[in-house]
């Protein structure tokens, strides 16, 4: 019994040992046209640095509470403006927005998420949100309000967010 006790505990200190290597996929759209430039991801320079620091950049090791990161072209229903949104994707019920302009100046940035707490199942899925530290992006509401989504320029998805 003693053995038994000592291999299911030796299993068990070796699958919590254990970190799990996400795999990824990333998907560029080579045909969309934004901000004047076709390739944005390629021929926007501080979109180009962004995605080197970001997993789009395959020698970052991806977070475990990461699904993805989504690049869009949005634009403003009136004016049509257009914007590069980054969208960062959790497993919780919200996701982390970068706001920019054509020129890289940020506009906005923070949590948002547009579900409804009440819709969760129970409280401990709700405080899943406190381990995220970024502030609320105080509009986004708004701006969604107001842009419509034109094209994903790309993205990145761990196959967590696949399956």
């Amino acid at each position: 019994m003693k053995k038994l006790i000592f291999f299911i505990s030796l299993f068990l200190l070796t699958l919590m040992g254990c970190e799990r290597n996400y795999e990824r996929t990333i998907w560029i759209n080579p045909d969309v046209e934004c901000c004047g430039v076709k390739d944005p991801i390629n021929n926007l320079e501080w979109l180009k640095e962004w995605c080197e620091d970001s997993y789009f950049n395959e020698e970052l090791i991806l977070d475990a509470k990461i699904y993805g990161e989504f690049i869009f072209l949005y634009q403003n229903k009136i004016t049509l403006e257009e914007f590069i949104v980054i969208k960062r994707k959790y497993h919780y019920p919200t996701a982390f927005y970068i706001i920019n302009y054509c020129s890289g100046e940020r506009l906005a940035l923070g949590n948002y998420s547009d579900i409804d707490d009440n819709l969760f199942e129970s409280e401990q899925e709700i405080n899943k949100m406190q381990y995220i530290s970024e502030p609320e992006c105080d509009i986004c509401a708004d701006f969604f309000n107001t842009h419509i989504l034109i094209d994903t320029i790309a993205y990145v998805c761990t196959d967590k967010f696949l399956n």
